[in-house]
């Protein structure tokens, strides 16, 4: 595969990941507004949660070929940033709780940074990912064992527990897929004619509308959202068959050149984060003085414009660099300059 080639996977995969940083802000926004079974909010989160944490974790897996130094690397880079964040994302949720300004998902607020409770969860699973990848590519399955892993993970009873690691293991068969897809694979997959990867798209509006909200649940276990353990496995696996098809047809249709938006997947950590703090707290705030609610559509188009400048800002180079002088300083209070 020549060095061409190989450039345009790298901005195949950032376009991708700057596409599910999008989602994410956007899933967070649309949170506080699905209580309605039937609301179009609904629906729609259903289906972004149906693929955007999946294709997250295959594309860490994909970029974590080198597995030693993702072993060596992951405490600074990773654990690192996910033990600031966290402990950010504490001190302010306590001070928004305590002056009133909270009004959602407070009951499953936990201030600890062993089981965490916030979006950041998924730092610390590709902590455990990183450290552990070189361990799941010796396995002799790795995909059967990680899709056993992910099925069964959720009929422990301990939700604490689960809601901090649960994750670590229901998302763990996209970062083994990921690991072990090659340049080739992605190469045949974006061969694949376009129609069926749309076709895949469109038909995966089904199972968002007509699966109960619980079905693509991967931080709960089956008992807190109603399942017995057969029907929660039997929902697993098939989420699992759909997020797969899914992300291969995002593969298949997604633009490989550089654009915009490139630059803010080369900053995954900083804008995941970074959003996490501002979306829906910003936008329900901006949406008090701006009459969006009142229409289901114009309410979303804010949703994309707030998502897309949200994530547009924490990609800009300046915070980039804030960011970066603010963890080389931690870096160098925590480790040896050898």
């Amino acid at each position: 595969m020549n060095s061409k080639l190989t450039e345009k996977r790298d901005y195949l995969f950032d376009n991708l990941k700057a596409l599910m940083l999008f989602l994410v802000v956007i899933g967070h926004i649309l949170d506080p507004y699905i209580e309605r079974q039937d609301s179009l909010y609904r629906y729609l989160m259903q289906y972004i949660y149906l693929f955007h944490m999946p294709m997250f974790a295959f594309i860490t897996g994909y970029f974590t070929k080198n597995t030693e130094k993702a072993r060596n690397s992951a405490v600074r880079n990773v654990l690192v940033p996910y033990i600031f964040w966290q402990l950010l994302y504490i001190i302010t949720a306590l001070l928004f709780i305590r002056l009133g300004l909270a009004s959602y998902n407070t009951d499953v607020f936990k201030p600890s940074l062993l089981l965490p409770s916030s979006p950041l969860y998924y730092l610390l699973c590709v902590f455990v990912w990183k450290v552990f990848a070189a361990d799941l590519k010796k396995l002799r399955f790795p995909v059967l064992f990680s899709f056993a892993a992910g099925l069964f993970i959720s009929v422990v009873f301990d939700e604490a527990f689960h809601i901090g690691w649960g994750a670590c293991f229901s998302l763990m068969i996209f970062f083994v897929l990921g690991l072990l897809c090659t340049k080739e694979h992605v190469e045949k997959i974006r061969n694949i004619p376009h129609a069926i990867a749309a076709a895949i798209l469109a038909a995966a509006v089904i199972p968002s509308v007509l699966l109960p909200y619980s079905f693509r649940n991967v931080r709960f276990t089956y008992e807190s959202v109603g399942l017995s353990p057969a029907q929660g496995i039997g929902y697993r696996a098939l989420f699992y068959l759909i997020a797969i098809l899914m992300i291969g047809a995002l593969i298949n249709l997604f633009p490989d050149r550089k654009n915009i938006f490139s630059q803010v997947g080369t900053n995954a950590i900083l804008v995941y984060a970074g959003s996490s703090f501002a979306a829906p707290a910003l936008y329900l705030l901006i949406a008090k003085f701006l009459p969006l609610a009142g229409s289901v559509w114009g309410n979303l188009a804010g949703m994309s414009v707030f998502a897309a400048v949200l994530v547009l800002f924490c990609s800009m180079e300046w915070i980039r660099k804030l960011y970066d002088f603010v963890m080389d300083g931690i870096c160098k209070i925590l480790f040896r300059q050898d």
